[in-house]
């Protein structure tokens, strides 16, 4: 999302045009009252935030695969598991997850806050993200970010590499740009020792700025719908290939797309920095719940609204076949779909930034690693309303990783 984001915020945050951010991406020094300002705004949403969503306890108990060594993905445990990679957009590169504004250093607003991403952040007690609870069962677990950086677009490139570890989640990403994030992986993989060998969990999440780029998934046109669908296959399928063909013993996540739409109803009523329809005007971060597609008036339609979640429906699709065509075509590697939010809405304001009323809090994070651990170690449902007070389930020594295998036989799942 929101390639237009840095360069608004930068200015509005400090008083200045925007294009004034600049040496080498960072921003000037803010006018002190500004600064001041909106730092007791952000830190007194944040702590609020924190408050709320400080859970209880881990409630699981480390307990040692009971093979020492799988035979295959479908055999895989959480302690088979030694290294954690992530490709995706700014929702896996957790852009403003934390909002947080440093008046002394000013340049670090706005930021990824990567170690909090669901998939491949180191978390927290506070935070959980998917690596926290695989380092439970594998102390040696490696790949995951732990620190924030500054925001990195495909027009960037990769500015801190050494930070992002196995986190080539790219802000502003589509479909398009996966094989460029597959390429950084692989570059990054010299830095783990004995790589090949090694049992391997990579997320994907991509296709919310495929459908957020322009009106073609909202104007009512259904050719224009599946061109986005079908590109966005296209690209997937592409990315899926490669992986398939340069990578060694890994469980593959393709996880779903939420309603997007219902980030616009989610916002209605709410402030972040500024009223949030507000900044959706100004920064222009997903069109089809920024603007009306007939650009009349700042009221979006229900049925605009309604026809976007129909085109985010077609690429949940699209995800789920993808999966299943690729899955266990080797067998040291599995690729399943996660579709337990797909097309879920956004409960409430408290899973989206106070920064921009739009991208994932570091709540939303997670709820989402919450959702995708459980997802991994249990058989598929249906979609489900998002549960924010979901607790994660505790595998044995028997659990293994779903694959939706050839045959069921003897596999011990949580649920």
């Amino acid at each position: 999302f929101g390639s237009s984001f840095r360069a608004q915020f930068c200015a509005l945050g400090r008083g200045l045009q925007p294009g004034a951010c600049c040496q080498s991406g960072r921003a000037m020094a803010a006018p002190a009252t500004l600064t001041a300002i909106l730092l007791l705004l952000v830190e007194a949403a944040s702590s609020a935030a924190a408050a709320a969503a400080a859970p209880a306890a881990f409630p699981c108990h480390a307990v040692a695969p009971a093979k020492a060594e799988p035979a295959d993905a479908s055999e895989l445990h959480p302690g088979h598991v030694s290294v954690v990679m992530a490709m995706g957009d700014s929702i896996t590169a957790a852009f403003a997850a934390r909002h947080i504004i440093d008046a002394e250093r000013p340049e670090e607003f706005p930021v990824e806050f990567r170690q909090d991403s669901f998939s491949i952040g180191q978390g927290s007690k506070n935070f959980w993200t998917l690596p926290f609870f695989l380092r439970y069962y594998n102390s040696s677990l490696s790949g995951y970010s732990s620190v924030a950086t500054l925001p990195q677009q495909p027009s960037s490139g990769y500015l801190e590499p050494e930070q992002d570890y196995m986190n080539v989640a790219l802000s502003s990403a589509r479909s398009e740009h996966l094989l460029r994030e597959l390429d950084q992986l692989k570059t990054q993989t010299h830095r783990i020792p004995d790589f090949e060998a090694r049992w391997k969990v990579l997320t994907i999440l991509i296709g919310a700025n495929d459908v957020c780029a322009g009106f073609q998934a909202c104007n009512g046109n259904i050719t224009d719908a599946q061109q986005v669908a079908d590109s966005f296959e296209e690209n997937l399928e592409a990315a899926l290939s490669a992986i398939e063909s340069s990578l060694t013993r890994v469980y593959v996540n393709v996880v779903s797309l939420f309603s997007i739409a219902s980030v616009r109803r989610a916002t209605a009523k709410h402030h972040g920095i500024l009223p949030c329809h507000f900044e959706a005007r100004l920064i222009d971060e997903c069109d089809c719940i920024d603007h009306p597609v007939t650009r009349n008036g700042t009221n979006i339609p229900d049925d605009q609204l309604s026809r976007f979640d129909g085109t985010v429906a077609m690429v949940n699709k699209k995800v789920e076949a993808l999966a299943s065509k690729f899955n266990l075509r080797r067998p040291d590697i599995a690729v399943v779909a996660h579709m337990g939010w797909a097309g879920e809405d956004i409960p409430d304001f408290t899973y989206l930034s106070d920064l921009d009323c739009f991208h994932p809090s570091a709540f939303a994070h997670h709820v989402m690693a919450v959702n995708l651990w459980n997802s991994m170690l249990s058989k598929p449902t249906l979609p489900q309303p998002i549960n924010g007070s979901a607790v994660p389930v505790c595998p044995g020594p028997e659990s293994t990783f779903f694959t939706q295998p050839r045959s069921g036989l003897g596999r011990s799942f949580v649920i």
